[in-house]
């Protein structure tokens, strides 16, 4: 009598936490970590997926910004890909916080909403630097942003 045992394959790393700092050759050490979050979740998903798919970066997905900045406390992200216009905790609070928190770290709000503009123009007045950039973002384009301008 023979028993066959058929186990799920885990592929990849689960969506609501980041992979572990690699420890194997130095390319992969370098993959820099972004935080994707957006409230309409097939946006945040795809775009972390698009991420993690080049090989360049370490990518997860939130969708809202008590999430991300749970996810942030655990680790700190090297860039954080927002939308602006979200429930509870907006893009720009997220940014602000995140920025008080970990000054290095890169923002880049995405946005397709006039109103967008209004809470930059508002953040600037604080005293706050953020990147916008209009959404939606062809896939190749914002690879092409985030590997030129390196911080």
């Amino acid at each position: 009598m023979s028993i066959i045992l058929v186990l799920p394959q885990q592929q990849g790393f689960p969506k609501n936490e980041f992979p572990a700092r690699s420890t194997g050759p130095a390319e992969q050490r370098l993959r820099r970590t972004v935080l994707v979050v957006d409230d309409e979740s097939l946006i945040a998903d795809t775009l972390a997926e698009i991420l993690n798919d080049s090989g360049d970066f370490d990518a997860i997905a939130v969708h809202d910004g008590e999430r991300a900045l749970d996810q942030a406390q655990d680790r700190a992200p090297d860039i954080l890909i927002t939308d602006v216009v979200m429930p509870g905790i907006n893009g720009i609070e997220l940014a602000k916080s995140i920025r008080s928190r970990y000054p290095k770290t890169r923002i880049i709000l995405l946005s397709g909403q006039a109103q967008a503009r209004d809470l930059m123009r508002e953040a600037s007045h604080e005293g706050y630097a953020f990147e916008l950039w209009a959404k939606p973002i062809h896939p190749d384009l914002l690879l092409e942003r985030l590997k030129r301008n390196r911080t």
